[in-house]
């Protein structure tokens, strides 16, 4: 979970650029170091090595349970349709 939320920061930080809200480093909200509902080591919900059903190394469903759960994140809502396939993406290929 922690490289799919790294991986949509950065998108985001990368693509959303024109729109100051939309960029992690500007908005506190979809910031995972200031935010810690989307901070790995602080939400045991999102951490792997403490949510078993996300840890591929215990669950074969373990991308999809990831994906259920971003879903449910702050991040979810701030994402275009565009880059939450490359999310997708991203986390197919982990």
């Amino acid at each position: 979970m922690y490289e799919l939320i790294n991986f949509a920061v950065e998108l985001m930080e990368k693509e959303n650029y024109q729109n100051p809200e939309l960029l992690p480093s500007q908005n506190p909200e979809i910031n995972p170091t200031q935010n810690p509902d989307i901070n790995c080591d602080q939400n045991i919900s999102i951490n792997s090595s403490q949510n078993p059903t996300i840890n591929p190394t215990q669950t074969p469903n373990w991308r999809q349970n990831q994906w259920n759960l971003f879903k449910q994140t702050v991040l979810w809502d701030k994402l275009n349709d565009r880059q939450k396939k490359l999310c997708q993406h991203f986390l197919q290929n982990l």
